[in-house]
């Protein structure tokens, strides 16, 4: 009898865990632009995991190779995802004839650099990415190397535009000449569409992340994503566009980019938060926009120093500053972007990882991660801003029948912040997702206290006092593997008799 119950409960208990499993994991393959959370690294500065192709690696000059490549990243994947990072953005892969962030010497659209692999290593790399739900873009340039085959061929000579200070260098701020591909002619426009095809076919990858987007005629852009998406309608094509351009956004969402990046956006962001005490009123303005959600948000971007550096030199501990900053990228409309090393607050433009680092940062990110990738409101829900008052903030995320609350406290004091409840719903209970915080109504208020420089992230819920159903769950399932327990060592003293 004992054994008919034993083989009718745990099936049950069993499928019921597997459906909610079922439901989570279904959920996870619809995800939409907005769901994304990004992880930006340049593959020579991440990690070495393959001594064989350290040639001409000198890691004490900022302009030679450092020795990172495919095969470091690959090794690496558990980390990126542990932090919940759902995409990564791989900086230029193409051959170089220099090492070069930004792409200004490449030499080659169909060969990766040397310095980091194989085709089918980086191939390798993107299945080991998908295998754990990580999609993966890659930078495109649109500048080659001075030394490009084209430069010397008089036959050649109308597929690029030399012009002084054309391409910033990354690796040492200085402004230098490079050419830039001349996208108004027909052969080199093929050219790049058929470049852009080829590591689509070859190699799987999920997108191209391209720069001064606004820079290049608007019709070579609509034939080449309408080509290449062709290829796969899903695809991610991010675009880096100058202010006055990014006001035309739904006119480049038409022609078919996914999403755009405005650097000038992450100079504000820098502002409010590399000291304490800075107002967040303009930046949760802006969070009420239609198109927010499609932009993507990030304290870094190449043509500037570190966000660290800059706490640095304003006499700030870098996790202190780090963490409101964070919560701000995770918890309001757009896609995140994280710079490789941001994690350990790195200092320097593009230094070797180092991952012996405090993991306090990295832990807290981690939190950030699994409250973004769980709760929908946070990705896709209409943004509320409560409470605002010199940098302590109170918003909402409302999506569907789910809502976040975010206490987001800037300043350098811990604050007290009472929210009435009409704004928020009576009889409703705050969970913190960060902190474990409760907070429930009490004379028609919901009151929490903040410290200086952190914040809660909280799932609101209808307070019903206890939930039996939870209670029996949970006194139930003890019970139940304790009698299997007693079964199985019984029948097993009854044998040994």
């Amino acid at each position: 009898m004992l054994r008919r119950w034993m083989g009718m409960v745990l099936p049950a208990f069993l499928i019921l865990f597997v459906n909610a499993a079922a439901v989570f994991a279904a959920e996870q393959t619809k995800r939409l632009w907005q769901d994304e959370s990004i992880y930006y690294l340049v593959v020579d500065r991440f990690f070495n995991g393959d001594l064989s192709n350290d040639f001409t690696v000198n890691t004490k000059d900022e302009l030679s190779y450092h020795g990172g490549d495919f095969q470091g990243v690959s090794k690496k994947l558990d980390y990126i995802q542990t932090m919940g990072f759902t995409t990564i953005r791989l900086g230029v892969i193409f051959d170089q004839h220099t090492y070069s962030r930004s792409g200004a010497g490449t030499i080659d659209f169909y060969k990766p650099e040397e310095h980091y692999g194989t085709l089918n290593e980086f191939k390798q790399l993107v299945k080991e990415a998908h295998k754990r739900e990580i999609k993966v873009i890659i930078d495109f340039p649109l500048t080659i190397s001075p030394e490009h085959p084209w430069v010397n061929d008089p036959t050649k000579q109308n597929r690029f535009i030399i012009e002084d200070g054309n391409e910033s260098n990354q690796e040492n701020n200085q402004s230098v000449t490079s050419p830039k591909l001349n996208m108004s002619d027909p052969e080199t426009a093929q050219y790049v569409l058929e470049a852009a095809k080829w590591w689509l076919q070859k190699t799987n990858i999920d997108g191209y992340f391209f720069s001064q987007v606004d820079q290049i005629p608007e019709s070579f852009w609509s034939g080449l994503i309408k080509k290449i998406k062709s290829e796969n309608k899903d695809l991610y094509i991010v675009g880096e566009f100058s202010e006055k351009a990014s006001g035309n956004f739904q006119a480049y969402k038409n022609i078919g980019f996914t999403s755009l990046f405005v650097p000038s956006t992450t100079l504000k962001l820098r502002d409010s938060f590399k000291i304490p005490n800075q107002p967040l009123t303009k930046l949760t303005q802006d969070d009420g926009e239609r198109d927010s959600a499609y932009l993507i948000k990030s304290m870094d971007a190449p043509s500037f120093s570190r966000f660290t550096n800059d706490i640095v030199a304003a006499n700030q501990f870098p996790g202190d500053r780090w963490e409101p900053s964070l919560t701000y990228l995770f918890t309001t409309p757009g896609v995140p972007m994280i710079d490789y090393g941001s994690e350990i607050a790195i200092i320097g433009d593009d230094p070797m990882m180092d991952f012996r680092a405090d993991p306090d940062l990295i832990e807290f990110i981690e939190k950030l991660g699994r409250a973004r990738n769980h709760y929908l409101s946070l990705t896709r829900g209409d943004f509320t801003l409560l409470y605002e008052n010199k940098g302590m903030a109170v918003y909402t995320r409302s999506y569907k029948n789910e809502t976040t609350f975010i206490a987001l406290n800037n300043t350098s004091k811990n604050q007290e912040v009472i929210i009435p409840a009409n704004k928020l719903g009576s009889k409703k209970q705050l969970i913190g997702l960060l902190n474990n915080d409760l907070i429930k109504e009490q004379n028609g208020n919901y009151s929490f206290s903040i410290n200086g420089e952190e914040s809660e992230i909280y799932i609101v819920r209808d307070d019903r006092g206890i939930n039996m159903l939870n209670v029996l769950v949970i006194i139930v399932i003890p019970i139940v593997f304790l009698i299997l327990y007693f079964y199985i060592w019984k029948r097993g003293k009854n044998k040994i008799a």
